[in-house]
C-alpha cells in the first residue's frame, strides 16, 4: 500500500512539472517529422502538435552528395527546415529528447523540460554504419555521410584541402559522393566490396551499366575489394590497406556502407523492434505500444512482394508513410492502398541516368518469385536527330501467369525519373502488360518519345509476344 501511494506521488509530482501537453508530439526534423506534421496540421487544424528536433538546421538528405561539386561546395544551398509545418500552426523545440515514458506520455528533453502527449510519433531517422571492426575506422578525417546540417557543413568547408579521396560502398550517396568529388579535382578511389556497384538496387544488367559508367569518369573504381584497415599517422589517416595487401594513399576516407535506424530512444522507452534494430509498426506506422507510431527511417517497412520485413530507407519512402501516419493517427480514415515498400530508386552518373522499382532479375531470385522480362529502347525526343536526344531503354518485369508488372528499369536520359514513377504505379495497381498494350500517352518532339515507339508500350508488347506465341 505504501509503494502504491509513492507511485502514485510521483506521478503527480511528474505531471507537476510537465510544462504542456500535446495531442502530438513528433521527435525528429527530417522529411518523415516534417511531412507527418504537415499532414495533421492541414487535416486537423485544431490539433496541436509539437515537434522536437536535435538540430536547427537540416538537409535534404539526397541532395549531400551534391554539396561538393553542384552545388558549388554550398551546404547553405541544400538546407531544409519544418518552415512548411511551423506556417500551418505547428510548434518547434531545438533540443534532444532524452527520454519517453509511454505511461505516463511524457517526453523528456535533454535540458530538463517535460511535455506531455496524446499521441507519440518516433520519427528519429537513421545512422551511418560505422564499421568498428575496421582498425582506423575513428581516425581524424575519416568522414561518415550523416544526415545533420552541421556536420556535412563542416565537411564541405574542408574537403577541398584534401587531394586524395578514399570513399568506400558503391551504393548510391557512395558513388554520388565519389562521382561529385572527383568532378571538383579530386583524387578519388572508390571501393565496393561487390563485383558490381549498386547491386542491391540494380538488376546485374544495370548494375553492369552503372558500374561502367562510374569507370567512365576520372575516378578509380576498385570491386569486389575489402577495406582490411584504415591506417594512420599521429591519428590523422594516411592510407586504406586492402585484403589483398595493396595500399592507397588517403588525406580523407569517406565511409558509406549504409544506415542503421535510429531507434535507441524507443528501445529504452520499451517499444518493441524487430530483428534489423527497426521499430516494429504495422501497415499504418503504429507500435504494439499504445498511442505510439513511428515512421520513415527508424521504422520497419514490409516488401511489397515478399510481405517479410525490408530494410528501404529512402525519402521517398518515408514521406508516403508519412502521408498515410498523418491521415490515420486519429483513426483510419484512409485505408492503406499498398501491400508493402517497393523501393524506388534513381541516380545519375556522368550524364547517365539510371533507375529502379520493384522485383528484378537478381531479387526475384532471391525471393523465388517467377519473372517474365523485356526490354526496349528508343531516343526519347522525336525525330532522334533533334538536338538534346538521349537514347532510353525501358526493362519490364512481369508476372509469366498473368502478366501483372512486377518490377522495372529505365536508363538513359533524365526523363526516366519520372517514366520510373510511372512503372511504381503500375505495379502498385497490379497493371498487366495487356493494359499497356492500350495505355494512351501524350507525345510531343520535344518532351517525350515517339507514339511509335514509346519504350514502356513497346517493353510491355514484347513481354506479351512471349506469353502468347
Amino acid at each position: 500500500m505504501e509503494y502504491s501511494k509513492l507511485v502514485t506521488g510521483m506521478r503527480r509530482n511528474l505531471k507537476s512539472k510537465i510544462m504542456k501537453t500535446y495531442d502530438v508530439i513528433i521527435i525528429g526534423g527530417g522529411p518523415a517529422a516534417i511531412v507527418t506534421g504537415m499532414t495533421i496540421k492541414r487535416f486537423f487544424k485544431g490539433k496541436s502538435v509539437l515537434m522536437i528536433k536535435e538540430e536547427a538546421d537540416g538537409l535534404v538528405p539526397c541532395g549531400i552528395p551534391y554539396i561538393f561539386y553542384l552545388l558549388a561546395n554550398d551546404s547553405e544551398k541544400n538546407k531544409m527546415g519544418p518552415k512548411p509545418f511551423v506556417d500551418l500552426g505547428g510548434e518547434v523545440i531545438v533540443g534532444k529528447a532524452a527520454k519517453v515514458d509511454k505511461e505516463e506520455k511524457v517526453v523528456s528533453i535533454e535540458s530538463g523540460d517535460l511535455f506531455g502527449y496524446d499521441k507519440l510519433v518516433f520519427a528519429t531517422g537513421s545512422l551511418p554504419v560505422v564499421p568498428t571492426f575496421i582498425p582506423g575506422y575513428d581516425l581524424q578525417n575519416v568522414f561518415y555521410m550523416k544526415k545533420s546540417f552541421p556536420y556535412i557543413h563542416n565537411l564541405a568547408s574542408q574537403i577541398n584541402r584534401f587531394k586524395n579521396v578514399v570513399t568506400v560502398g558503391g551504393g548510391f550517396i557512395g558513388a554520388e559522393v565519389a562521382e561529385q568529388l572527383s568532378a571538383a579535382g579530386a583524387n578519388v578511389t572508390l571501393i565496393e566490396s561487390e563485383p558490381l556497384c549498386f547491386s542491391r538496387a540494380f538488376s546485374p544488367e544495370l548494375s553492369s551499366i552503372a558500374t561502367e559508367a562510374l569507370k567512365g569518369t576520372k575516378m578509380k573504381v576498385l570491386t569486389s575489394a575489402l577495406v582490411k584497415e584504415i591506417v594512420g599517422e599521429n591519428g590523422t589517416v594516411q592510407q586504406v590497406m586492402l585484403a589483398d595487401g595493396s595500399r592507397i594513399d588517403a588525406d580523407a576516407v569517406i565511409l558509406s556502407i549504409g544506415y542503421t535506424a535510429n531507434s535507441k530512444l524507443a528501445k529504452e522507452a520499451g517499444i518493441e523492434l524487430n530483428r534489423y534494430g527497426d521499430i516494429h509498426v504495422d501497415h499504418y506506422g503504429r507500435t504494439t505500444a499504445k498511442d505510439v507510431c513511428a515512421v520513415g527511417d527508424c521504422a520497419q517497412t514490409y516488401g511489397f512482394l515478399t510481405g517479410r520485413s525490408d530494410v528501404i530507407k529512402l525519402a521517398s519512402t518515408a514521406t508516403a508513410e508519412a502521408r498515410t501516419l498523418g491521415h490515420n493517427l486519429f483513426g483510419i480514415r484512409i485505408k492503406k492502398c499498398t501491400a508493402g515498400t517497393l523501393g524506388v530508386f534513381s541516380t545519375e552518373i556522368d550524364g547517365l541516368a539510371m533507375a529502379a522499382s520493384g522485383a528484378n532479375d537478381k531479387n526475384a531470385r532471391e525471393w523465388g518469385v517467377d519473372l517474365i522480362s523485356a526490354k526496349f529502347s528508343s531516343p526519347d525526343r522525336h525525330p532522334g536527330s533533334l538536338p538534346g536526344v538521349s537514347n532510353l531503354t525501358v526493362k519490364l518485369y512481369a508476372s509469366p501467369v498473368d502478366g501483372s508488372i512486377l518490377g522495372g528499369e529505365a536508363w538513359g536520359g533524365k526523363s526516366v525519373g519520372e517514366i520510373i514513377n510511372v512503372i511504381s504505379l503500375a505495379i502498385q495497381k497490379s497493371v498487366t502488360v495487356f493494359e499497356l498494350v492500350s495505355f494512351q500517352v501524350g507525345t510531343h518532339p520535344l518532351l517525350t518519345a515517339s507514339p511509335v515507339n514509346n519504350p514502356i508500350i513497346r517493353a510491355a508488347e514484347e513481354i506479351v509476344y512471349k506469353m502468347t506465341s
